[in-house]
């Protein structure tokens, strides 16, 4: 057959475009799972597609080319990275060219197989295998990139997000929860706040919060990461708070991790949290290199960060002010009038040993070792500030 027979046939068959068009996507329909989920306008950009490569390959067949152009190709990577904005894996973009490929040869022998003789047969299928190999790596170098960059930019989305939980610009939980599910993530309500920062005096970049979460392995709720004032900051699942703390010591860290919290009370606890940290003189942070609720809301009363003294009083002795446990706050502030033990005990008229026990229950109760110089210093100013 010589080219005036090709020119023949390819007219036919793009005559008929419409109706190949629809039998190779219905094909692709049913042999690929991925593309049985698209709806009524991804199929319509299926078929465009379809339609765009039967011309195409028809016309290079008829010129005698042997692979695609370089706009085709150019043109292959832009619609692999459409397909990873929208999600598709690429393994079913690739499966699907090469399901189409496929039904469109049949397609042409069922049409045209009685015209071609071996050199037409030899010159489609060196053009259409050529084709199918720059598809797949064009389809796939774009996916790629768009990929690349969608991590990036979702990354920074999420950033952005608790950025924003931290300042207090978004405060309501309906409005958390939309722009969560943009984002396709479910952040952990409540969560447990960390501030952390190394000890020698270096900024925290972002890389370096998210290897600080990678290494802690989280289980729980989508965790979120930023970094301010050179402070990494993560916001995480209850369930993780263990593994996000020693990951953090491992580190060689410090830092401060708050109770569990809600994600509209965050704004709040940012500047606790990060506030404890700026002004915690080192021996606060003792052998564990983190301070607590209690620790904060001491730090932030004696620097006028707004924490009443009753919070203060509430955070640090919470079950000493129960009724069963009264007579251990009463121990407490025997103790630190007469500043040693025997001389505590003989002012409550009980046995050293009986109040050294209670002191042990003071410790397993808080928290706070009162023998200990900044856990001591944190219970005192609790007992000392107005009930």
């Amino acid at each position: 057959m010589g080219r005036e027979e090709r020119v023949r046939v390819s007219a036919e068959l793009e005559r008929d475009r419409a109706g190949l068009v629809e039998r190779i996507v219905a094909e692709v329909h049913t042999e690929v799972p991925a593309y049985r989920a698209l709806h009524g306008s991804q199929l319509a950009e299926v078929r465009a597609i379809t339609g765009w490569l039967v011309a195409r390959s028809l016309e290079l067949w008829v010129r005698g080319d042997r692979r695609l152009p370089t706009e085709d190709v150019e043109r292959l990577r832009g619609i692999g990275r459409a397909r990873a904005a929208d999600g598709r894996s690429i393994g079913a973009v690739v499966r699907a060219h090469r399901v189409g490929s496929a039904a469109a040869a049949r397609l042409l022998r069922e049409q045209a197989g009685d015209r071609l003789d071996a050199a037409d047969v030899f010159a489609l299928s060196e053009l259409w295998l050529a084709s199918l190999d720059q598809i797949s790596e064009s389809l796939e170098t774009g996916h790629a990139e768009a990929a690349e960059r969608l991590d990036a930019d979702r990354e920074r989305a999420r950033r952005a997000l608790l950025d924003d939980l931290l300042i207090g610009r978004q405060a309501s939980r309906g409005a958390i929860r939309d722009r969560a599910r943009t984002l396709g993530i479910a952040p952990p309500d409540p969560a447990v706040l960390v501030v952390a920062e190394p000890v020698r005096a270096e900024d925290v970049t972002v890389a370096a919060g998210m290897e600080l979460v990678a290494e802690a392995s989280p289980a729980g709720a989508d965790p979120l990461v930023t970094t301010r004032s050179g402070r990494a900051v993560v916001l995480a699942a209850p369930e993780d708070a263990e593994r996000i703390t020693r990951t953090v010591l491992a580190r060689g860290w410090r830092g401060c991790a708050l109770d569990p919290r809600g994600l509209a009370d965050l704004s709040a606890a940012y500047r606790l949290a990060d506030g404890a940290v700026e002004t915690a003189p080192p021996h606060a942070f003792g052998a564990h290199g983190l301070l607590r609720d209690s620790d904060a809301c001491v730090l932030s009363l004696l620097n006028g960060g707004g924490v009443a003294p009753s919070t203060v009083r509430h955070v640090v002795l919470g079950p000493l002010l129960t009724h069963d446990h009264r007579h251990l706050l009463d121990t407490l502030n025997a103790y630190f009038r007469a500043g040693a033990a025997t001389t505590a005990a003989e002012a409550l008229h009980v046995h050293a040993q009986t109040l050294r026990y209670r002191l042990r229950r003071v410790r397993e109760l808080t928290g706070h070792d009162p023998h200990r110089p900044w856990p001591r210093f944190v219970l005192e100013t609790a007992c000392a500030v107005a009930p």
